[in-house]
């Protein structure tokens, strides 16, 4: 059976190697699986930087349990991909919340040759001299660790005002800043004091919990981001049709008293065609901001397609005439427009459906008898015609 006997040192780096494998091993999954669903150069880069990082780890706990014999080679090796590993995945970082231009683009391949070039200049001396000890002394890398120090305030400087969380990114960077300084006095300064050994050994746990959490935090936010987009208008920023429908049949499945609010831009037709696309949408974004206004707190505002803008309130009738009321006149005054509006209240057993066709029916008969009005479609429901052709285009 194979025995492992660990000095004191050798714990603190099976330690913090073991727990640095298993968290880095977590972010990779992570990585892999968004990698999977959106191919993003973004994602890309953290796995190759993972990659870099779980090798190293790797290399380290090997080493703490006597499994790889402490080759000057390999902890130079290790030395040389944390180097590249920490240029990458704070690239990577960046990222994920800003497009990579050409300026970075430059930067990253610069940080990547310097640190290549680095790492030779540290061995190129003892090759040049045909010292047959030069192995043993590659170990040593002054130059290396401190341009790996100088990273930490580099980063700070240039992606920490541009990153979404800037506090847990600035302090990752102080953390990896901290351990790198513990590293360069344990092996420089004084290597007989332990607790720049102890420090160096804990913080790289530390300094992965909170990328952990930092990368974490970020998928959230972007899966808010996708799920927000698939229930809302890209124009106006209302609920979608199917959204606003799914939610309007939930209020009613519960119960709840509500009343449907139908309205319809006057003339935007010929307002497209007169004032062009880009004017016409400007109009439709403000009417669905005072929509929006005007039912927060008290209901939900939707687009149902083209220039129709729908909300249905919680309350009775007139609590509903008040807000249809409100956004009819606001409209009025504060754009270049006017809106025909029709609202109806729900009753037992009415369905989501049956209640959008009444407001709706309530919205036409202000737009055929003088628009910018407002209809209760209970005050037409005894004398209306039922509608069998489907209207078409735009409502003038």
């Amino acid at each position: 059976m194979y025995q492992i006997t660990l000095s004191l040192n050798n714990f603190g780096l099976l330690f913090s190697s073991a727990m640095a494998v298993v968290i880095v091993a977590l972010m990779l999954f992570m990585s892999y699986r968004l990698y999977q669903r959106n191919h993003t150069r973004a994602y890309r880069s953290l796995l190759t930087s993972l990659a870099f990082i779980l090798i190293h780890h790797l290399l380290q706990l090997a080493i703490s349990i006597g499994l790889t014999p402490s080759l000057p080679s390999l902890v130079f090796i290790g030395k040389l991909l944390q180097v590249y590993a920490f240029i990458v995945i704070n690239f990577a970082v960046f990222e994920l919340y800003h497009r990579r231009r050409p300026r970075t683009r430059l930067w990253f391949i610069g940080l990547l040759i310097t640190g290549l070039l680095i790492a030779i200049g540290d061995v190129l001396p003892g090759v040049s001299k045909s010292d047959h000890n030069w192995m043993s002394n590659i170990q040593s890398t002054p130059v290396l660790d401190g341009f790996l120090l100088l990273l930490g305030p580099l980063f700070v400087l240039m992606f920490a005002p541009h990153i979404g969380q800037p506090r847990k990114y600035m302090a990752s960077l102080m953390i990896a800043f901290t351990m790198q300084l513990a590293v360069i006095s344990g092996t420089y300064w004084a290597p007989e004091v332990q607790i720049f050994k102890t420090i160096a050994g804990l913080l790289p746990v530390v300094y992965y919990i909170l990328l952990f959490v930092l990368l974490f935090e970020r998928v959230v936010e972007i899966l808010q981001s996708v799920y927000r987009s698939s229930i809302t208008d890209g124009l106006t920023n209302l609920y979608n049709r199917r959204y606003f429908m799914g939610r309007l049949e939930q209020s009613l499945f519960a119960g709840r008293q509500l009343g449907v609010i139908f309205c319809d831009i006057d003339n935007f037709k010929k307002l497209n065609d007169t004032h062009g696309h880009h004017k016409a949408d400007g109009v439709l974004k403000q009417t669905a901001a005072l929509l929006m206004e005007e039912t927060d707190g008290v209901g939900l505002a939707g687009r149902y397609g083209g220039e129709e803008l729908v909300a249905f309130v919680f309350g009775p009738v007139s609590a509903v005439m008040q807000v249809a009321e409100s956004i009819r006149s606001r409209t009025e005054k504060e754009t270049i427009v006017t809106i025909s509006v029709g609202y109806s209240m729900s009753a037992p057993g009415e369905t989501a459906e049956s209640l959008m066709k009444q407001a709706d029916q309530g919205m036409y008969h202000s737009k055929t008898s003088g628009k910018n009005r407002i209809t209760d479609y209970d005050t037409i429901r005894e004398d209306r015609v039922p509608v069998t052709k489907k209207r078409q285009g735009s409502k003038n």
